[in-house]
């Protein structure tokens, strides 16, 4: 019944498409032979099956690829943001006014006001590393960048040994320990060199 409709409808005679036409004739042939109806429809089935295959493996991979992709750059980001530059800027506070507070006590270190001045300095920065060492170790580096984390673990623990260096002179005026205390932030100013051209380098 549909088939006489459509031959109506398209029919060259009466104005129809002669394209649309054959069309119809071609359908009418494969659906009313048995053979040519089975073989038509197993290869309507493989190609729906093989396209969905497809469209679902690329789209899927595609997707999570993506997702991936934004989750890791969205932890890098939060990790930066969050840790490495607090921190950084911690061991900055801490670094910077160090030749100064050296060069006040060098004028007498048994001055009990310089070196009362200096000790407070060395607890101040030392209760300031706590906190860096505290906020470093509650929050876990992207695995991505862990060079870039493991460079901030060295750097801030060189200033962390350096204070302790410090303190043991304030104890025993032994300069062998200013000395290596001084070595000590040398590398970590040498590390946060080298993390902040990783850190550019890699558009963090």
């Amino acid at each position: 019944a549909a088939y006489r409709t459509l031959v109506k409808k398209h029919h060259p005679d009466i104005g129809g498409d002669n394209d649309t036409f054959l069309k119809i004739q071609l359908a009418w042939e494969t659906l009313s032979d048995p053979l040519k109806k089975e073989k038509y429809d197993k290869k309507i089935c493989y190609s729906q099956v093989s396209t969905n295959i497809k469209e679902r493996n690329w789209s899927g991979e595609l997707k999570n690829k993506k997702e991936a992709s934004f989750s890791k750059d969205n932890d890098i980001k939060l990790w930066i943001k969050d840790v490495y530059n607090p921190i950084n800027k911690t061991i900055n506070e801490i670094t910077k006014p160090l030749n100064d507070e050296i060069k006040k006590l060098s004028a007498d270190p048994y001055d009990e006001s310089l070196m009362d001045a200096f000790c407070d300095y060395i607890s101040r920065s030392q209760n300031k590393i706590k906190k860096v060492s505290l906020k470093y170790n509650s929050n876990e580096v992207p695995s991505s960048i862990s060079s870039l984390g493991l460079d901030l673990y060295h750097c801030y623990s060189q200033v962390q040994d350096a204070l302790e260096e410090f303190d043991r002179y304030t104890q025993g005026y032994v300069d062998d320990y200013l000395f290596d205390g001084k070595e000590m932030i040398k590398e970590a100013k040498r590390i946060q060199s080298k993390m902040s051209k990783e850190k550019k380098n890699k558009n963090f």
